[in-house]
């Protein structure tokens, strides 16, 4: 099937243009001995994609949610790191349950309620359950306190019988794009600051003689900055890339894209496409339109989008197939239920997105 006979909206991706970013991580860190890379699987939310960042030197997958684990555990991939606080007796008996079929599940904690009944299920399961501390460096979410906080509570995790402190967890998400908000240098300044919070819990808890074999974080925008204070580095983006990303990480190429009709030109100053709400996210800003220059998209409701020339390079046609940079890569796939891969204009292969709404 060529790309231009794939029904409309869908999502794309240039298969090339993919396997250029994964290398291009993976290059990075075969040069870089004693950290790795351990991509988070919020982006692709695919199976197939994730083995794909494996096979290029990625020793686990990151997550978000039990259901993405799921997900990944399913498809044989076990060596998995939930980036999130588990609470619930649901979630928690559905995490155990889990564990058992993958030894590499790991989790982060931040509150001793949650891990005490962690370790008591895990108790129950007769296993032990991995775990990170998860620390605030600076992202102001999820985490305890960096140093002496997250010493103290450390140190209340190690004695859980059903639990197994294996380091801690460090991810600063503002921080990716904050020379996109502030400025390169205010963005060197607060990863300076983030990496000393980073080196100071982590030479605390060895004093401590509390296990830090696993530091974890950074991110597709910071990975150059922070990889030398991590054991492993949680970038996710990379792998597709949206518009607003590759701002800052120029090195990724745009692989995702929307693929889109114009289904009506009733006027010459707008002429409305089929991608609307329900399937372009703007939660980082409007869709960009890829090869034509001189038009803006904007939103008309969830099933259209309209695209408004302003020095158009040349006038577009119904039924027309255009393709569209999302602004944010993350939330676009979490509306979809495939991929479809191009290669020389033809669909290679169509990958089912696994975790699309994943959110539990």
């Amino acid at each position: 099937m060529l790309k231009q006979e794939i029904d409309t909206p869908a999502l794309l991706i240039d298969i090339d243009l993919m396997e250029k970013n994964l290398e291009t991580m993976a290059s990075f860190f075969r040069g870089e001995k004693g950290t790795y890379f351990r991509p988070h699987y919020k982006t692709p939310k695919s199976p197939f994609l994730a083995a794909k960042q494996i096979e290029s030197g990625a020793i686990g997958i990151s997550c978000q949610k039990l259901g993405e684990a799921e997900t990944l555990i399913t498809a044989g991939i076990t060596d998995v790191l939930i980036t999130n606080e588990i609470v619930g007796d649901y979630k928690i008996k559905k995490l155990i349950s889990l564990r058992k079929h993958a030894p590499g599940l790991m989790v982060c904690v931040d509150n001793i309620i949650p891990a005490k009944a962690l370790s008591e299920e895990a108790l129950k399961r007769g296993v032990k359950m991995p775990v990170l501390v998860d620390v605030n460096v600076g992202q102001n979410r999820c985490g305890v306190e960096p140093g002496k906080p997250a010493v103290d509570f450390a140190k209340e995790v190690s004695k859980l019988k059903g639990l197994e402190l294996k380091g801690f967890q460090c991810y600063h998400g503002t921080l990716q794009v904050w020379d996109q908000r502030h400025g390169l240098e205010a963005k060197q300044q607060e990863m300076e600051r983030s990496n000393g919070l980073i080196v100071e819990t982590r030479e605390s808890m060895e004093a401590a003689g509390l296990n830090t074999a696993i530091v974890s974080g950074a991110g597709t925008g910071t990975y150059k900055g922070q990889y030398h204070v991590m054991s492993e580095v949680q970038a996710g983006s990379y792998i597709l890339m949206d518009w607003k990303y590759h701002i800052t990480a120029p090195e990724f190429e745009r692989a995702l894209t929307v693929l889109t009709t114009v289904i009506s030109t009733p006027a010459r100053d707008r002429f409305v496409v089929d991608a609307g709400d329900k399937t372009a996210s703007t939660d980082s800003g409007m869709p960009i339109l890829k090869d034509v220059e001189g038009y803006e998209y904007g939103t008309a409701g969830d099933e259209h989008g309209i695209l408004t020339p302003k020095e158009p390079s040349r006038e577009l046609k119904i039924g027309e197939k255009l393709e569209l940079y999302p602004s944010h890569c993350d939330t676009t796939i979490n509306l979809y239920d495939r991929y479809y891969g191009i290669r020389d204009g033809e669909v290679e292969v169509v990958w089912p997105i696994a975790a699309r709404g994943k959110s539990q």
